[in-house]
C-alpha cells in the first residue's frame, strides 16, 4: 500500500511540476501557529522546525524567510525537487530529503516544532501511528506539533474501497465534492482516535472546522481537525 501511495504522489507532483501549478503560500493555520509560538524568539535561527509532507516547498520558504532553521521531508522525490526549486527561486535555504515519515532521519529531541498540512491523513492507520511516535521522538521536551487532519464527519467518510476501518481508497471513486477522488489512501480521524494518538504527549488542543456545501437538497460537509500537541 505504501508503494502505491508513493507512486500516486510522484505522479501528482510530476504533473504539478510540469504545469507549474502548485501552492505558493502556506496555509494560514500554520502561519498563526508559528507566529503565536515562535515569533518572539530572541534568535529565530536557533529554532528548528520540521515539516512533514513539504510538497511544493511553500511552507519551508515561509519558515526560512521568517528566519527559522527549516527542515522538510516528503515521500515523493518530485515534491522534494519542487521544494528545492521553490526555495532557490526565493533565495532561501532549508534541509529537505526524500523520506517516509514513519522513520525520520533525525536524533531524539532535535526539533522545537513540527508542522504538517493535509499530508498525514494520506496514510493508513498503522503508518499514522508510527508517524506520531516518530514525531514525538524527534521533538524536544516542550516542543509542539501542529497538524490538519480530515475528520470522519466529512461526507466522504465511508466512501471508496475500505483499506481499514478509517482509511479508504478513492482511486476509482467519484464523490459529490471530488475532494479526494483519485487518491489511493485517505484516513478520516475521529476525536477519540486523535486523543489516543496524543496519549504520549503532555497536552492536546483540538479544534474542528466544518464547511458545508449545499446544492438543492444535497448537503456535503467537509471537516478538518486542527491539532496542536505539546511534548
Amino acid at each position: 500500500m505504501k508503494n502505491v501511495n508513493k507512486e500516486k504522489w510522484d505522479e501528482i507532483y510530476k504533473i504539478k511540476k510540469q504545469k507549474g501549478s502548485f501552492n505558493k503560500y502556506p496555509t494560514e493555520h500554520i502561519v498563526v501557529f508559528i507566529a503565536k509560538n515562535y515569533y518572539k524568539a530572541s534568535d529565530r535561527s536557533a529554532i528548528k522546525i520540521l515539516e512533514i509532507g513539504c510538497g511544493s516547498g511553500c511552507t519551508l520558504t515561509y519558515l526560512a524567510k521568517e528566519g527559522f532553521d527549516a527542515y522538510g521531508v516528503d515521500h515523493s522525490e518530485y515534491a522534494i525537487e519542487m521544494s528545492k526549486e521553490f526555495l532557490l527561486i526565493n533565495q532561501c535555504s532549508a534541509q529537505v530529503s526524500v523520506q517516509c515519515a514513519t522513520v525520520l532521519p533525525y536524533a531524539d529531541n532535535f526539533f522545537h516544532a513540527c508542522v504538517e498540512s493535509n499530508s498525514i491523513h494520506c496514510n493508513t492507520t498503522e503508518d499514522i501511528r508510527l508517524m506520531m511516535i516518530e514525531i514525538h521522538r524527534v521533538l524536544r521536551p516542550g516542543g509542539k506539533f501542529f497538524g490538519i487532519f480530515v475528520s470522519d464527519r466529512s461526507d466522504e467518510f465511508g466512501k471508496g474501497r475500505m483499506i481499514d476501518v478509517s482509511t479508504f481508497d478513492f482511486s476509482n471513486t467519484t464523490t459529490f465534492r471530488g475532494q479526494f477522488d483519485g487518491f489511493p489512501v485517505i484516513h478520516f480521524f475521529s476525536r477519540d482516535e486523535i486523543l489516543d494518538l496524543a496519549g504520549c504527549f503532555s497536552s492536546c488542543k483540538l479544534e474542528l472546522d466544518i464547511t458545508t456545501i449545499e446544492t438543492g437538497s444535497h448537503r456535503s460537509p467537509l471537516g478538518y481537525w486542527l491539532v496542536e500537541l505539546r511534548k
